[in-house]
């Protein structure tokens, strides 16, 4: 049984830069430089989630001008705050610890066969019943145009994946690595304000957008689950 995904799409190029400095690493693990490269992939790939996450779907929307500025400072400020934890956590890592992240890391980096070629994707797993949820509300969304009757049911489920993409993206990643009282209370309150930021912002943004809206809205969350990717590294054509 295929595992059940919830991730953006990515360009051949950036998984590749990934995955470069995934196989740097397992060759030459104590270059102090694979740290730095390994943390601006990262900020590379976290530039691409925000697109995918939140200012594509944004501009899928018309809301007023105090509630999209209101929305584009938050989203702002949580940018800065993610960024600021990779390049924190990735400075002096200890060379072993570096090993494990990339291990990590190459598990998120997916793809998808199609007759195309290959489609790449970073991507976390989800889990059955969060995977259900979405697809549910996706549904309903589509069929049922009495939005307020279930609006807060589409907020809560959002932040069940903010919460969701948070343990994937920094939770399991930072728990793999031994982190100084200072340098883990910081990185933990940057990625603490960064999830209540988010959550503000979903608030704000779908606590009144109308039902019509959400049509395109959810065709294109619908496009970051996946229950057909596969995981393990690119190979060379």
């Amino acid at each position: 049984m295929n595992q059940q995904h919830f991730g953006f799409e990515i360009e051949e190029t950036l998984y590749r830069k990934a995955q470069d400095a995934i196989q740097a690493i397992g060759a030459q693990p104590n270059a102090e430089q694979l740290n730095q490269q390994v943390a601006e992939a990262l900020v590379d790939i976290t530039e691409v989630g925000f697109v995918a996450y939140y200012y594509k779907p944004s501009d899928m929307v018309t809301i007023s001008s105090v509630v999209r500025k209101a929305a584009d400072s938050g989203i702002v400020a949580v940018k800065r705050g993610v960024h600021m934890v990779i390049r924190k956590l990735f400075k002096k890592m200890d060379p072993s610890e570096l090993q494990k992240l990339a291990s990590y890391m190459d598990a998120l980096l997916v793809h998808e066969k199609t007759a195309d070629g290959k489609r790449f994707y970073v991507a976390f797993n989800l889990s059955s019943e969060l995977f259900e949820l979405a697809q549910e509300l996706l549904a309903r969304v589509r069929q049922d145009p009495e939005i307020d009757g279930y609006r807060q049911n589409i907020i809560a489920a959002l932040n069940k994946l903010i919460r969701a993409g948070v343990e994937a993206y920094y939770e399991t990643p930072s728990s793999m690595i031994k982190l100084g009282r200072v340098t883990r209370k910081t990185a933990d309150l940057g990625i603490t304000t960064a999830e209540k930021g988010s959550n503000i912002v979903v608030k704000k943004l779908f606590k009144v957008m109308p039902h019509e809206a959400l049509i395109p809205l959810s065709s294109y969350f619908e496009s970051l689950l996946h229950s057909d990717l596969e995981s393990n590294s690119l190979q060379t054509p």
